[in-house]
């Protein structure tokens, strides 16, 4: 009985590190990814994407025509929570905000000068896995 109870335990404690390591793989790869797009003259040109564009992820979309190497399991949680631009809970593990906040992305008046990406960790829940974008 208590053996078992320790060896569940165990076991759920290395379950929890293990997609708490995914999740800073997802978010390192996406900022790197993000990154690389802000660098290219021809496809963000010095800007990020807003939100809508990062997970506009239909064969013609944004995320196939600028982020060539990207995998759209990255922005895909353990809990197939899709990334989002709400507080990084257990429920919806990923962050996406841009700076300024009301950016339209890549075009438009008001383009996106930074991002903050957020996981959350299962392991300490109250500290958030936190990238910034180089340029904010």
């Amino acid at each position: 009985g208590i053996l078992a109870v320790l060896i569940l335990s165990s076991l759920q404690t290395v379950q929890s590190k293990s997609r708490d390591a995914t999740r800073r793989t997802d978010i390192d790869n996406t900022a790197t990814a993000l990154e690389t797009c802000y660098n290219d003259k021809n496809k963000c040109s010095g800007t990020y994407p807003s939100v809508i564009q990062l997970t506009d992820t239909s064969p013609t979309g944004f995320v196939a025509t600028n982020l060539p190497s990207f995998n759209n399991d990255w922005l895909v949680d353990s809990s197939a929570g899709v990334i989002q631009g709400g507080n990084a809970t257990a429920a919806t593990q990923y962050q996406y905000i841009t700076t300024p906040q009301s950016c339209t992305g890549t075009g438009g008046d008001t383009p996106c000068t930074g991002f903050t990406l957020r996981a959350y960790q299962e392991t300490n829940p109250d500290h958030p896995y936190v990238k910034e974008s180089f340029n904010k």
